[in-house]
């Protein structure tokens, strides 16, 4: 640290060094470097650092430090100036200073970085202008080193009250660097292309997407040309919406069809959106681009795939049809020379199976069960067909489901004897009467039974 006497030459010559490169740095960055190169030299301390409050006047940022150790900016990301602190040193117009022996008295995050560094001490400046803190200078010495005096206290709020001016402008050239840096990478990962220009079609800026549907490798290949120099953007229709929107009208087309060169094109979701000044001039022109060229591919390939859909659906009713047409002809054909052949076995069965022979009376029984079946097949072929018009009738009635399981049972009893089975019927408890269509109920029941003869091995037993 340097002694008293030396103190004001120090500072003096800190100044003159600081105001130098103030005036020689290309950036803010190198700017706040020499701040806090400057700083240690006044104070003779181990570290320093520059902080910035943000917008909202609550998070810091640290620009600037210098040090045995180099300090990453983003140390002090997390670091919240307290309203207490703020209220406190805002109070004078020049700057305020808080004082802490251990990382322990340190405020908030300082006392962590303090530790993580080795440092045992430490001194806040308020960087005042205007009455409004711009931010602080913030110095500490490693574990060992004597306490900062008073000297120190005073050559530090000379050298924060000098710089406050010239920190307030090269805070707002930082605050507009990283406005401008944050937009830029917004610009360079957006899923869109974006590219603004000035009220006559100069191109002032665009993303990478953008790029790539003009063709350009970088952006200083576009910048600075007017847009309407690029032949595909007549070909398009482009140069349409960018006219509009020179004359301040939004504009918008989808599936914008862009053909850059013979061998490639695309389709493209346009906007363009005039910025209008108070006065109702146009400032400036957003033009944004979503490449739709899988989606209108996609919408192509799903248009022709209905298309075939159609026709095949189309062909299937068709088929539909002419297999509806044909089980009517057939079963109706069917159904009249079986409906005579069962009135004949009817007949046959009323009038003469008394006094014929018993042998010719079962086989009319296996006649007669033959001609129903075959009856009952022709009825089914009906149904379906009038299932499929919308034409099927339901005849209900009230009926005793034990007394249709029973003649059914009866009526399949010789199935199952051929393949000698056993087939009976246990009804456990009275059966309510149900209201149904009988026919319906009887071909479900004879279904289920069909299935258990048909399905059971020979000999097996089938129990309804």
């Amino acid at each position: 640290m340097p002694h008293a006497d030396d103190k004001m030459t120090v500072l003096l010559d800190t100044i003159r060094t600081v105001t130098d490169h103030l005036h020689e740095a290309s950036n803010a960055d190198e700017a706040f470097r020499s701040i806090a190169k400057g700083l240690r030299e006044v104070s003779g301390a181990d570290y320093s650092g520059v902080l910035l409050l943000e917008e909202d006047r609550v998070h810091l940022r640290l620009v600037g430090a210098s040090g045995p150790k180099d300090i990453p900016k983003d140390e002090f990301a997390n670091y919240r100036a307290t309203m207490s602190i703020q209220t406190a040193m805002e109070q004078d117009v020049r700057s305020s200073v808080i004082m802490w022996e251990t990382p322990e008295q340190a405020p908030e995050a300082a006392g962590a970085i303090m530790r993580k560094y080795g440092m045992a001490r430490g001194m806040l400046f308020s960087i005042v202008y205007h009455r409004r803190i711009l931010g602080y200078l913030v110095i500490g010495n490693i574990e060992g080193k004597p306490p900062f005096d008073k000297g120190t206290e005073e050559a530090v709020k000379v050298l924060a009250d000098y710089i406050s001016i010239a920190a307030d402008s090269v805070r707002s050239e930082y605050l507009v660097k990283r406005d401008q840096e944050e937009r830029h990478r917004v610009l360079s990962i957006a899923p869109i292309g974006i590219m603004s220009l000035d009220p006559k079609g100069i191109v002032l800026s665009v993303n990478r997407q953008m790029l790539s549907v003009f063709e350009r490798e970088r952006e200083e290949e576009m910048t600075g040309t007017s847009i309407f120099e690029i032949a595909a953007v007549h070909r398009s229709g482009l140069d349409v919406l960018v006219i509009q929107g020179m004359e301040g009208h939004a504009s918008e087309k989808v599936d914008l069809h862009y053909v850059p060169r013979q061998d490639k094109a695309f389709y493209l979701h346009v906007k363009v959106t005039p910025l209008m000044s108070e006065n109702g001039d146009v400032q400036g022109i957003v033009l944004v681009a979503m490449d739709t060229t899988s989606k209108v591919r996609l919408e192509s390939q799903l248009e022709r795939s209905y298309e075939k859909l159609t026709q095949t659906y189309q062909e299937l009713e068709r088929v539909t049809k002419m297999k509806s047409q044909f089980i009517d002809v057939v079963s109706h054909e069917l159904r009249t020379p079986l409906t005579v052949m069962r009135g004949y076995v009817d007949l046959v069965e009323g009038e003469y199976a008394p006094k014929l022979d018993p042998r010719f009376g079962q086989r009319l029984k296996i006649i007669k069960a033959n001609t129903d079946k075959l009856y009952a097949l022709v009825e089914s072929m009906l149904d379906i067909s009038r299932l499929e018009k919308g034409s099927l009738e339901i005849h209900t009635e009230p009926m005793k489901v034990d007394t249709i399981l029973e003649e059914m049972v009866n009526d399949r009893l010789k199935d199952a004897e051929e393949k000698k089975q056993t087939l009976t019927l246990s009804v456990d408890g009275a059966i309510p009467i149900v209201v149904a269509d009988r026919r319906r109920m009887r071909d479900v029941f004879n279904n289920l039974v069909d299935n258990a003869i048909k399905y059971t091995e020979e000999g097996g037993r089938i129990q309804v």
